[in-house]
């Protein structure tokens, strides 16, 4: 009888570990985002106030092909692109800049100011998904500049893959996050005078929350279905039956 309560739990517990694991990982973006004509210059002089940053990189968008090119750009002006050879996490991340800086709570239908979000963060337990990771990225030269980019993008990156970033811009960054980037800047030679930012913050924001409900779903399935795998093979390995009985 105490096994088949033990097993059970156990079961559930590792699951939800595994699904809050892959939940965390989850990247449901090119399942929503749909396939789009790559952005070039003539579009860029054409459009205006329009701002093309995260789109895909047409054959003219200049390539940043060391960290000199990007210190010779001019701030949230340029645009640019990358074919980067290698990534590294940094380990720190900063809230999106369409996230506010307080969360809300409803309690009998009235929303209230909830806690005050951090601006930086060093940890990867994200499960709303606030904030973006900064990395470095590894140029053509094989010098670093910061950057924040979409994870599809840097996932790619870090497995080998050529691939051309959509078009960023250089941005700033808070002193926060500064401090916190100062000794993997150091370590790896970055200057930290911009970041190369290649999100497209309209488009994060309209589909914010249907990524969310995409990763929640797809990692509430997986708890469910390794819960009820786990016990079952507990159950065999063990020999318990469906009455709670150890089989002899």
């Amino acid at each position: 009888m105490i096994r088949k309560k033990v097993i059970p739990a156990v079961s559930t517990i590792v699951s939800l570990v595994c699904a809050a694991l892959f939940f965390l990982k989850l990247n449901p973006e090119t399942l929503v985002r749909q396939e789009e004509a790559p952005v070039t210059m003539s579009d860029i002089e054409e459009g205006g106030t329009k701002d093309f940053t995260g789109s895909a990189a047409g054959a003219d968008i200049p390539r940043l092909t060391g960290a000199a090119d990007f210190s010779e750009i001019l701030y949230d002006l340029d645009y640019v692109t990358a074919e980067p050879v290698g990534i590294v996490p940094a380990g720190v991340y900063s809230l999106k800049p369409w996230v506010s800086r307080f969360g809300t709570r409803t309690y009998r239908g009235r929303t209230t100011a909830g806690r005050r979000r951090t601006e930086v963060s060093t940890s990867r337990l994200d499960f709303q998904g606030n904030y973006n990771p900064y990395y470095l990225l590894e140029l053509p030269d094989h010098t670093f500049i910061l950057a924040q980019i979409p994870q599809s993008a840097a996932d790619a990156v870090a497995a080998g893959k050529s691939i051309t970033l959509p078009v960023g811009k250089k941005t700033g960054m808070t002193d926060a996050a500064r401090k916190q980037l100062a000794a993997v800047c150091e370590e790896y030679g970055a200057d930290m005078d911009g970041v190369f930012y290649a999100f497209d913050n309209e488009w994060e924001k309209e589909h914010h929350f249907t990524l969310f409900l995409i990763r929640y779903g797809a990692a509430a399935l997986l708890w469910f279905v390794l819960s009820v795998l786990l016990t079952l093979a507990g159950n065999r390995i063990f020999r318990v039956d469906a009455d709670g009985q150890e089989e002899g």
